[in-house]
């Protein structure tokens, strides 16, 4: 066996070892065997799908565990309509004056008990993606639609909550806290691996784009932060004065 030979086998070897393919079982490479930036290590940390799984699980566990928490309150809510929740901190912030509006009831039921069936689905994919499991790219591109969903419904009850309501749900904000960059960071994941389309995938402006999808998200959920201090700032005016 010569030595070309030889060393293009290990090379062969060592990206089947690093998993440089997508999800869909296609290759981050140009067709050649040249690696597509950002397929390993130079490019952003959730093209990891390991790393992806983690961020998925995690983020999944907080919105489920504060939809559970708000399903309790309701439950709670229901049986006696005085009663105060864990989250009734003040007249600014307060769950059970939040779910007295229609507004907490969009599609006839509750919302918590939605929020609850909707993270079970990234929390599974995730435990997928840490045991490297192979998912098929329209799987994950299932999972930014709802994804999609999710955040637009999140930020309509952001919007209905403070500044139609003008009161702000703790357990809701944190469940806005984790929808945004999950819908960012999958958004990102499925743009450079190419599972939204090849023109996505080989725009270098877009990819650039996609790969601060973090980032993104952080500012946007400043703006989300800083609107609710600005809406309450009677609040926390007096909280720093």
């Amino acid at each position: 066996m010569s030595a070309s030979h030889s060393s293009t086998t290990d090379h062969e070897h060592d990206d089947a070892e690093f998993g440089d393919s997508g999800s869909d079982g296609t290759r981050f490479d140009d067709g050649e065997g040249h690696l597509d930036p950002g397929a390993r290590s130079g490019g952003p940390w959730f093209m990891d799908e390991v790393k992806l799984g983690i961020f998925l699980v995690v983020s999944s566990v907080i919105g489920f565990l504060a939809s559970f928490e708000l399903s309790i309150d309701k439950v709670r809510l229901l049986e006696n309509p005085s009663a105060t929740l864990s989250c009734d901190f003040n007249p600014f912030f307060s769950c059970g004056s939040v779910m007295a509006f229609e507004q907490s009831q969009i599609f006839g039921f509750p919302n918590q008990f939605l929020g609850i069936a909707a993270f079970i689905f990234p929390l599974l994919l995730g435990v997928l993606l840490i045991t490297r499991t192979r998912v098929p790219g329209w799987v994950l591109v299932g999972l930014n639609l709802g994804l999609l969903a999710g955040t637009v419904l999140v930020m309509y009850l952001y919007y209905s909550s403070i500044f139609v309501i003008g009161i702000g749900c703790p357990w809701c904000i944190v469940v806005w806290t984790v929808t945004i960059p999950l819908f960012c960071v999958v958004t990102g994941y499925n743009v450079i691996a190419g599972n939204l389309g090849a023109g996505l995938r080989d725009n270098g402006v877009v990819r650039a784009i996609a790969g601060t999808a973090l980032i993104i998200a952080v500012l946007w959920l400043i703006l989300v932060y800083a609107s609710i201090v600005f809406r309450f700032w009677v609040f926390f005016g007096s909280l720093v004065g």
